[in-house]
């Protein structure tokens, strides 16, 4: 996203203040600005600033990152500028603004946010006309600030929800890039409210890998739009629109609070939500359900939490909710393995419960990197609590942690492994599905559900994914 800030004189006045201060000892600053709210309605950009020479004239001779900060009054919003960079060669900003094409001009906003098609414009005019910016635009872009939530709950349950979304990704073979591109929330996270949804602070694309908002995600179902799966064969169509409608069914029978997001790439489609109910301070964690509609076949994870963000410990003895977690999880099992079929697909574990333990965070990076931690199958978990080598806590007791566990699944390993069929229950059908939707709202949890349809990629083509740095 582009956006373009106009200085008035005192503002600018500031702004070389700040560079003489900073800039000559080599540190980076941030300058803030307030700004009317409805001019700035996302967060992340790529802003132009520009400045009035001694005729009035404004010239861009800067550029920058702008990102929401908190309001400033009832109209206002705060503004925070970073990784600002001067321009050796300033550009008179109505020279850029005259030579975007005419269709553009009528969506042109002189200060403020531009739509995604001028930004695109805006940005390749740029460096079209100031050729040595294209390495400093790549710099402003790529930079990443850390998102300080501290001892919030809220935060930590919007942690869990991102690091949710990013596993439901992966296991899907998905690189979706703009899962990194998000903006967090301005305003401070209160515990008694519901914490925000991840997916909705992401900015909305279109086409390709990128996700977009589905319209209508409030109603029982989705309006018809036919080019929504048109790269999908029609037995996948026909699948994935239906799963896609029967979820909207069942999360709207419980929440009003539900974000959608649609990730397409070869011939599979993927459909992401997260949806709570319920503020903070009661949340219990996060789930996890997989569905891949092709294989008919569920993965649930459910995340738990170490006690430190590092060298902590799970206490499965101190945790209240976790007989009746794993009573659910081991009736699910049963209930797959009773329904798995003769023909059903061969995995390395067919069950469908799995468990994550990992570290709080306090500090959420703005990249597509996850939460360290732990992945257990339900069985191995129960195991694991009768092993004398977790009983190395006070007076005995059990306990999980890095340092004592003699095996568990990684990220990495984890995901790859839903993603090439070797876990994972066979013969699901949409009411086990739909079961473990509303089971996890019954149990104070946030949810993370997505669905992926669609034919399996050509070998050559995931080792080409692969080789690109997924």
């Amino acid at each position: 996203m582009v956006a373009i800030i106009k200085c008035r004189d005192y503002e600018y006045d500031y702004l070389k203040t700040l560079e003489q201060l900073h800039q000559s000892r080599g540190h980076e600053w941030e300058w803030t600005v307030t700004r009317p709210r409805d001019l700035w309605p996302k967060g992340r950009h790529l802003l132009l600033i520009a400045t009035p020479d001694s005729y009035g004239q404004f010239t861009i001779t800067r550029l920058g990152r702008s990102s929401r900060g908190k309001r400033a009054a009832d109209q206002e919003q705060q503004l925070r500028v970073t990784q600002v960079r001067a321009l050796r060669r300033p550009l008179p900003l109505q020279q850029l603004l005259d030579g975007l094409p005419s269709r553009l001009q009528r969506h042109l906003v002189e200060e403020g946010q531009q739509t995604k098609g001028t930004g695109e414009a805006i940005r390749a005019l740029l460096i079209e006309l100031r050729p040595e910016l294209g390495t400093v635009v790549n710099a402003i872009e790529g930079a990443t600030d850390p998102w300080d939530f501290g001892s919030s709950r809220a935060g930590q349950e919007l942690a869990l929800q991102r690091d949710a979304t990013l596993a439901a990704t992966r296991m899907a073979g998905f690189r979706a890039p703009r899962l990194a591109e998000w903006d967090p929330p301005a305003e401070e996270l209160y515990d008694d409210t519901m914490p925000p949804l991840f997916l909705d602070l992401l900015g909305g694309a279109a086409s390709g890998q990128e996700p977009s908002d589905m319209a209508g995600t409030y109603s029982q179902e989705l309006p018809a739009d036919a080019d929504m799966l048109s790269d999908q064969p029609a037995l996948e169509d026909h699948l994935v629109n239906h799963d896609t409608r029967t979820m909207l069914g069942w999360l709207s029978d419980e929440t009003n609070h539900v974000a959608w997001r649609e990730f397409r790439e070869y011939d599979r489609t993927l459909l992401v939500v997260n949806a709570n109910r319920t503020p903070a301070e009661r949340l219990l964690g996060c789930d996890i359900i997989f569905y891949n509609v092709s294989r008919n076949s569920l993965v649930l994870v459910q995340y738990k939490k170490l006690d430190a963000e590092r060298g902590g410990f799970y206490y499965p003895n101190s945790d209240r909710n976790l007989a009746k977690e794993l009573f659910r999880m081991g009736s699910l099992d049963r209930y797959a393995k009773m329904h798995a079929g003769v023909g059903g697909e061969q995995r390395l574990d067919a069950s469908p419960s799995w468990i994550k333990l990992c570290h709080p965070r306090s500090v959420l990076p703005h990249t597509n990197e996850m939460i360290h931690g732990m992945y257990f199958s339900r069985r191995q978990f129960e195991s694991l609590r009768d092993d004398a080598r977790l009983k190395d806590g006070r007076n005995g007791a059990v306990r999980f942690g890095f340092k004592n566990v003699p095996g568990y699944l990684d990220n990495t390993l984890f995901a790859r492994l839903v993603e090439t069929g070797q876990i994972g229950t066979t013969g699901t059908s949409t009411d086990l599905v739909r079961q473990q939707v509303i089971r996890s709202f019954r149990g104070q949890r946030n949810l993370v559900l997505a669905a992926l349809g669609g034919k399996e990629p050509p070998q050559a083509q995931r080792n080409a994914q692969r080789r690109e740095g997924r």
